[in-house]
Order: structure tokens, then sequence, then C-alpha cells
């Protein structure tokens, strides 16, 4: 007690000084429209200030949150368009493709032997040799899996070929990797009499157990005819950007085993 009462004789003067000025302002304030209009525009244009701040703050919060959404949506309508290709189009039959949504946590893409790692494994019902897409396209292949993690090989490894095909004439051939630009993949064994543009559209094109038909790969960005061989060296510009890859979709196909058991005998035979 005694200490507050040596504080408050002590700066007595500048107490009294601060409440002379308190005072005057709300005096000002509350007897004076024009300044009691421009403070409060002033508090409100704070207010407002501070309140835009937070929002944008507790939005980036929500971010994640709203991407896992998004993602978990789209993995539910692409199995949905699954079972309804499956039950409505003839043809397909038991096409059994299902897709499991991940996220990328770990990406080496600035290299030659590039592996990604996301956060789905066998747990999830993964296993090696699944094809993996993005949104915009395709990315790769399950290399290796753990109970909760895999790696993927994408297509910016000199180690993986895909078979892809022009989407306007279906003429198919093979997608890799020369190790130089990770945007860019080569395409082989088009025949150079097959009718070429710029900008053409490479789809997969579902000659393997790993993909299934008609997901975008990318479009041709330049092209050139080797006489020789009577192919054309074609250079395709990927959709998928490996420098700003966040989540994917691991492509399971549950007749994988019984194709490629179809696929040993017809080798076993032809050796």
């Amino acid at each position: 007690m005694r200490n507050l009462l040596n504080f408050i004789v002590k700066y007595l003067y500048t107490i009294v000084f601060l409440l002379f000025e308190i005072l005057c302002f709300i005096l000002i304030f509350t007897a004076n429209n024009y300044h009691k209009v421009s403070f409060l525009n002033s508090s409100n244009t704070l207010t407002a200030s501070i309140t835009e701040q937070w929002n944008g703050v507790t939005e980036y919060l929500r971010l994640k949150h709203i991407n896992d959404s998004i993602v978990a949506d789209n993995e539910r309508l692409r199995n949905q368009l699954e079972r309804y290709r499956k039950d409505n189009i003839p043809a397909i039959e038991e096409s059994g493709f299902e897709y499991v949504s991940a996220r990328v946590i770990s990406a080496n893409v600035n290299s030659i032997k590039n592996f990604l790692t996301i956060n789905r494994g066998k747990n999830h019902k993964l296993d090696k040799e699944m094809g993996v897409i993005s949104s915009n396209g395709i990315v790769g292949i399950v290399y290796d899996c753990s109970d909760k993690y895999s790696s993927i090989m994408p297509i910016i490894n000199p180690d993986i070929k895909i078979s892809v095909k022009l989407k306007k004439n279906d003429y198919f051939g093979s997608l890799s990797w020369d190790g130089e630009n990770n945007n860019i993949a080569k395409l082989d064994e088009i025949p150079s009499y097959v009718k070429l543009d710029l900008g053409d559209e490479i789809i997969t094109s579902g000659h393997s157990s790993i993909f299934p038909e008609g997901i975008p790969v990318g479009t041709v960005s330049s092209f050139t005819e080797d006489k020789t061989s009577g192919f054309y060296k074609i250079t395709v510009n990927l959709h998928t950007d490996y420098n700003n890859i966040r989540y994917v979709y691991v492509i399971i196909n549950n007749n994988y085993s019984e194709q490629m058991n179809i696929k040993n005998i017809i080798t076993e035979k032809n050796d």
C-alpha cells in the first residue's frame, strides 16, 4: 500500500494531466458531431482492417482442410464414374479400377533418378506397379510400398516407359524421359506416315494393366521425321507440373493379377 501511495505522489502531476487529456477527448467527441463522426469512421476503418487481416489468417489455416476435402470429393467422383462406366458400357464389363487419393509428402524432381513419396501404402490397398495420376494427368508408377507410405517413380525418371497414343487417331507408341527438361518427354514408335500436328493430345493407350485408357499425358510440342527408321522423333509437353504437385490418385486395378497371369502364360509359350 505504501508503494502505491509513493507511486501516486511521485507521478501525481502526470496522472492528473492524463486524466484531463482523457476528459478533453471525451468532451470533444461527445459535444462535436464532426469529431464524433471522424472518430467513428476511423474506428470502423481500423476494425475492418483488423477483421480482414484476421479472416485472411483463418482462411489460410483452413486451406489444408479445404484441399483435403476437394481431393476426397474427386476420389469419390472418380470411383463413381468408374462404376458408371462398368455398369453402362457393355464393352467395359469388369474394368475393376479404383482410385485412392494421397498427398505428396516429399519430392525429388530435379535430378536424374527422380522419386516422389506419398502418405498412402499397403494399409490403403496400394502395391507396386500401380498407376499414379494427378488432376492434370499421368504422374508415374508406384515403385515400392510400406504400410503407410509409397515411393512413386514419375515419368521424369529414365527407368520408366508408358504406353500412350495420339488421341485423334489412336496410333500408339512409347513415352520415356531423356533426363533433361522435367516438363518434356519423348514419344517413339509413331510411324512417319501418320498425320501429326503441334498441340496434338497424347493420352494413355490402355494397352497395359496399369493405366486405363484415355488419361491425359501431354501435347505434342515438336516432331521431326527420321527417314532411316520411318518413325517420328516427337517431344511431348507434359501436363503434370512436377515442381508444383501436392495431391495424386493411385489407380488400383483389381484384375491386375489375372491379367499378369495371362501375359506370363503367353510369354512362356512364345519362349
